[in-house]
């Protein structure tokens, strides 16, 4: 039986969530998120004992070296905030997913409809398209969080040259700003975000689409049901369109034989 079950499974039709293209964008944004976490929190708590642990491994350049990680991860952030910028203004694929990210009338309705379904209140869970409300959020969160972070990280970085512009007070403003966006920013991926990739029930322990780039069936009826409707009526109507093709170019070739016949017959 499990042998069965593995190969049905090996062969199980896959459906596309993300190219090598976004899963590599998605990569850099998660590891250099992680590091700015990582190296930003150890400045601003540098007696925490995960802190401590690091100093005795690094010794005494722990924190240049911080300083030194935290600078390059924002780099590798910001570059790849403007890579994607570049991918979803010039490619049909980038446009098509931010019309896709992009609220609207429904996801209001799968609000309340979600909300009513946890609560007993409803027997039918609303049905999501390609993305749910929840994951257009995190993604329009995102934007906001990578883009106030950028800003005020910009500012503390080259504060030689703001500090006469922004003054002391913009400074603590801006050092304030980032501290506690990074706090929101922390919060949401380690209590939301990695709630629903990780810990939901449904896919734990581990939503592999960031690797693997693919869903299976099962998991695209129970997570998108609407894209996988619109997917399957697609490929309906491709496979109604060959196989009008197909009688057409039938029908020309039987029509085409008694013509060839006749000719024979008239060189004989």
């Amino acid at each position: 039986m499990k042998t069965t079950e593995k190969m049905e499974n090996k062969h199980e039709k896959k459906y596309l969530r993300m190219t090598l293209n976004e899963r590599i964008q998605h990569f850099l944004l998660l590891s250099s998120f992680i590091t700015l976490v990582i190296t930003g929190f150890a400045l601003k708590y540098p007696e925490a004992v995960w802190v401590i642990w690091f100093r005795k491994l690094f010794g005494e350049n722990t924190f240049e070296l911080r300083g030194i990680v935290h600078r390059i991860a924002a780099v590798v952030m910001v570059a790849d905030s403007l890579y994607h910028i570049f991918y979803v203004i010039f490619s049909g694929r980038g446009r098509k997913l931010i019309i896709d990210l992009w609220f609207t009338k429904k996801d209001l309705t799968d609000v309340i409809g979600t909300m009513k379904y946890y609560i007993g209140k409803s027997d039918t869970k609303p049905k999501y398209a390609r993305f749910s409300y929840i994951e257009k959020s995190e993604y329009w969160a995102l934007v906001w969080g990578t883009v106030v972070m950028t800003v005020t990280g910009v500012f503390l970085w080259f504060n030689n040259f703001f500090l006469p512009i922004i003054s002391s007070f913009g400074m603590e403003i801006s050092t304030a700003i980032h501290f506690y966006e990074a706090i929101l920013a922390s919060l949401s991926i380690v209590v939301w975000h990695f709630y629903f990739v990780i810990y939901n029930p449904d896919v734990y322990p581990l939503n592999r689409t960031f690797i693997t780039g693919y869903m299976t069936r099962e998991e695209m009826e129970h997570e998108h049901p609407l894209e996988l409707e619109e997917i399957d009526k697609m490929e309906e109507e491709m496979k109604s369109e060959t196989e009008e093709e197909s009688i057409k170019k039938d029908a020309k070739s039987v029509s085409a034989e008694p013509e060839s016949k006749t000719t024979e017959e008239k060189k004989i």
